[in-house]
């Protein structure tokens, strides 16, 4: 799950940002019960439920993207997935259900999931903070989570971590790095990557691996290959959004 400020140039359909004085203070307060939408291809629809934390509403817009995070909403038609309602007003201390309908506009792969961003963006009142508001800055936030489309034959991922294939690589340019093959059908969303080779501890930058595909991380520092074995510890995110981890042994030569 990710939440930012509204990036510069994207087009909605909400309304504008008000931007006052000096002091900025930014409000995020609904948020998305889960870490990720799981669709599998039997279901009608999936319900996701906002929810709002503070003491004043909010206006809330929903729109898909197919990983393009400067997508605007009006970009989404390309996405075969539909969120109803579109927008909303959320009241102070309250829940919203937002019925997500796969459209069938577009034919998705049966061997394998595909994924989607969930978007929900929050535009609070332009009074919030009372007779203060003029020292303050309202800042639209957005928040995005997967959407992963899960074919029926496929069931579900079980314990993901424990079956991913990595090999030890290295690059003149890039230094040494670790390949994670993934040979399921299913996303490995890895959350944590670090290796261990004689005795020094390695940072990667953690990514998704789709299925059927390898991808390369890179040690930090861009690290001249070591020699010998080393340890990798791999976390992915699982369906309920816990961390799983595993170690795997791997040989630099």
């Amino acid at each position: 799950m990710m939440k930012e400020p509204l990036r510069h140039g994207m087009v909605v359909l909400l309304g504008a940002v008000l931007f006052c004085a000096t002091a900025a203070v930014s409000h995020a307060s609904v948020t998305i019960m889960g870490s990720r939408i799981i669709y599998g291809s039997a279901a009608s629809s999936v319900d996701v439920q906002l929810k709002n934390s503070d003491s004043f509403p909010y206006v809330v817009q929903t729109w898909f993207d197919d990983g393009d995070v400067n997508a605007s909403p009006q970009d989404s038609s390309a996405v075969p997935f539909i969120a109803t309602p579109p927008i909303f007003r959320i009241q102070p201390k309250a829940g919203q259900i937002v019925r997500i309908v796969y459209s069938k506009a577009k034919s998705l792969p049966q061997d394998r999931e595909s994924v989607y961003w969930f978007n929900a963006l929050q535009l609070p009142p332009a009074n919030v903070g009372g007779e203060q508001k003029q020292n303050k800055m309202l800042v639209v936030m957005r928040t995005r989570i997967k959407l992963f489309y899960r074919p029926a034959s496929l069931g579900q991922p079980g314990e993901l971590v424990k079956k991913l294939q990595l090999t030890a690589v290295s690059d003149a340019k890039k230094g040494a790095g670790v390949e994670i093959t993934n040979p399921n059908p299913w996303f490995a969303s890895v959350s944590n990557l670090s290796a261990r080779v004689n005795g020094t501890h390695y940072a990667m930058t953690a990514d998704m691996v789709a299925p059927f595909a390898s991808r390369t991380f890179w040690l930090s520092g861009k690290a001249n290959a070591p020699q010998g074995k080393g340890r990798v510890n791999v976390t992915l995110v699982n369906d309920q959004g816990a961390r799983m981890s595993e170690h795997y042994d791997v040989t630099w030569r």
